[in-house]
């Protein structure tokens, strides 16, 4: 059996990685598909998560248009709750090429989606994936999942977090086994389930480049501030490895999938040395609130608090749930039940980023601001405006203990552990030039799908 469009993802795969490791014949499958094909660049809006990219992926739209940025966010009445639950009258394109144009469809993992629905085919769900949001896999038909668990296992353990203290080499071993073995168990999956019968699309996501680019990537990159070259080689460029070992399944599964088949494999972000204030912005936010809370803004804002609890504390400013090397902030308030999100007022704005971007390390006296955008005014969409008004990137490899401003004064706080390495924007497309023409950014992969499978013969 075969398919007739095969789409991988690599999820979280590095493409200076890839280009490195396909030119010098670390990763012969993909370099044989670059060699056949094209290989280039994705876009993204600056900061955006992985949990926007993939809702981009899924509902072939953009940010404003379908208003995820994190997994948990407020509705438009309030509430923070997880995100893809106010995403139920919306529908992933697979499931439109499968109900209306009647295609055969597999869908194998592919991280961040809403509850599967029934379509012509199969859909498995937070299995193997970084980042799960259901506590168990979810299926469609149902009885899939526990069929997959069975045949092929249980997740090995992971360690897939925000807050990690540094891997001793033991962990290192332990958590790139766990990966390897992650690795083989999709390979095996996917093999098995590509040959049970004809498929017009067949997609399966890989999640293992993620969660070593996030825990390995000071062992891979030697501009970062941790790197260890001896220790790397030490215990055998783990994160090398894993690239490897998924190097070795898109090759297992472009050849089980024929000659015949059109193959794309793409990847969602690039990866950097992680930055973070996270262990300082609450402190910023609440000094910068007082700074902004002067005159008739103040009085008003008063006035509000005093009628509703729904406001929270230190507002004009609220920290939103969001990476740590971005913090994301809503300027104004929170929705309400009956306006939902309100337009947040330039001028404040303006004076929020002079004052962020006057901050600096008290250490090395360099700014730690790499960019502020507005997603919410950015953005074109009917749900842009639920989007964070400002979102504040911060320098790579940046884990100041303090920073001062003009404005603010001193901020200090303890480290915390943080990962090594975080997203940065980019992402990369592997595919013959007629299939991916026209394919710039995760939103346009569904289109593209639709359109090979309207032009290739059955």
């Amino acid at each position: 059996m075969s398919a007739r469009l095969v789409v991988i993802a690599l999820d979280g795969a590095d493409g200076g990685l890839v280009d490195r490791w396909s030119a010098d014949g670390t990763l012969p499958a993909l370099a044989a598909l670059r060699a056949r094909g094209a290989s280039s660049r994705l876009s993204a809006p600056p900061g955006i998560t992985d949990d926007g990219l993939w809702a981009s992926f899924q509902y072939a739209s953009g940010l404003g248009d379908h208003g995820r940025y994190h997994w948990r966010q407020r509705s438009r009445f309030g509430a923070v709750r997880k995100t893809y639950l106010d995403e139920d009258s919306r529908e992933s394109f697979w499931n439109e090429l499968s109900r209306r144009e009647g295609h055969r469809v597999a869908v194998l993992d592919i991280p961040k989606c809403g509850r599967p629905r029934p379509l012509d085919g199969i859909h498995l769900a937070d299995w193997l994936v970084h980042g799960r949001y259901a506590r168990r896999p979810l299926s469609m038909p149902e009885t899939l999942a526990e069929e997959v668990v069975e045949r092929f296992g249980e997740p090995p353990p992971s360690r897939c977090g925000y807050e990690v203290a540094a891997l001793s080499d033991p962990e290192v071993e332990e958590v790139t086994g766990h990966l390897r073995t992650s690795v083989g168990q999709k390979r095996t999956a996917g093999l098995h389930y590509l040959a049970s019968e004809p498929w017009d699309l067949f997609m399966i996501g890989f999640k293992e480049a993620h969660c070593a680019g996030h825990h390995l990537w000071d062992l891979a990159d030697a501009a970062h501030p941790e790197h260890d070259a001896e220790r790397a080689e030490r215990l055998g460029h783990p994160l090398r490895q894993i690239y490897r070992d998924l190097d070795a399944a898109v090759g297992d599964l472009v050849e089980a999938a024929g000659d015949g088949a059109k193959v794309v494999v793409f990847a969602t972000t690039e990866m950097e040395p992680n930055g973070s204030l996270v262990h300082l912005m609450p402190e910023i936010v609440r000094r910068m609130n007082r700074h902004l809370d002067g005159g008739t803004m103040a009085r008003m804002i008063r006035r509000i608090q005093t009628l509703s609890d729904r406001f929270p504390a230190g507002w004009p400013c609220e920290i939103l749930p969001y990476n740590e090397n971005c913090t994301a902030l809503r300027v104004g308030p929170p929705p309400l039940p009956v306006f939902g999100y309100t337009r947040p007022n330039e001028a404040l704005l303006d004076e929020i980023e002079a004052v962020l971007r006057d901050l600096v390390d008290v250490d090395t006296g360099r700014p730690v601001v790499a960019a502020i955008d507005r997603p919410s005014t950015r953005e074109a969409g009917p749900r842009a405006v639920s989007l964070p008004d400002l979102l504040v990137r911060y320098e790579a490899g940046t884990f100041p203990r303090a920073v001062a401003s003009s404005r603010l004064g001193v901020v200090e706080a303890d480290r915390p552990d943080l990962r090594p390495g975080d997203h940065a924007p980019g992402g990369f497309l592997i595919g013959s030039p007629a299939v991916t023409a026209g394919v710039q950014s995760m939103q346009d992969i569904g289109p593209m799908a639709a359109r090979v499978l309207r032009m290739s013969p059955l």
